[in-house]
């Protein structure tokens, strides 16, 4: 008889940048990894496309109606790589352009996420300034020009 490996359990999530007027619509949390940004998304749902899933999840984080457009990068996170620096289970993230679909302005989520201070509008000339996290500002910054080689980011 034959075993099968086990399969490892992968958390994937959606993350949207928005970008207005030159500038990338970042959130602000201050947690155990200090003050931090992130872009708006979150974990997709069984049975959701990605798509919609950014869509979802920015809706609920930020109140802005987005359609998400081009895949701008894949961003994975395997435990054992990074001395389990951000938790104990695998990850995949994929970074969608996402384009704004009305001209609303950002608000602060329904019920409140206990460490997200507020959202900032950050020029796009400053992202690599910002302390966002996952660590990808250089091919965020890269894939949001249209000049990232390869879309996968397994390092940062």
């Amino acid at each position: 008889m034959r075993l099968t490996p086990e399969l490892p359990r992968i958390s994937v999530s959606v993350k949207a940048a928005i970008v207005r007027d030159g500038a990338v619509l970042l959130l602000s949390y201050d947690d155990e990894a200090g003050f931090h940004y992130n872009l708006p998304g979150g974990k997709a749902q069984v049975g959701e496309d990605l798509r919609q899933a950014v869509n979802r999840k920015v809706a609920q984080e930020t109140g802005l109606q987005v359609v998400a457009r081009r895949l701008l990068c894949v961003v994975e996170y395997v435990p054992e790589s990074w001395q389990g620096e951000f938790g104990d289970v695998q990850k995949v993230q994929f970074n969608f352009l996402a384009e704004q679909v009305d001209d609303a302005e950002p608000r602060m989520p329904e019920p409140p996420d206990p460490i997200q201070v507020g959202f900032e509008w950050v020029p796009l000339e400053r992202l690599g300034d910002v302390y966002l996290l996952p660590r990808i500002n250089s091919p965020l910054s890269a894939a949001l020009n249209g000049e990232l080689a390869d879309p996968f980011v397994d390092r940062w």
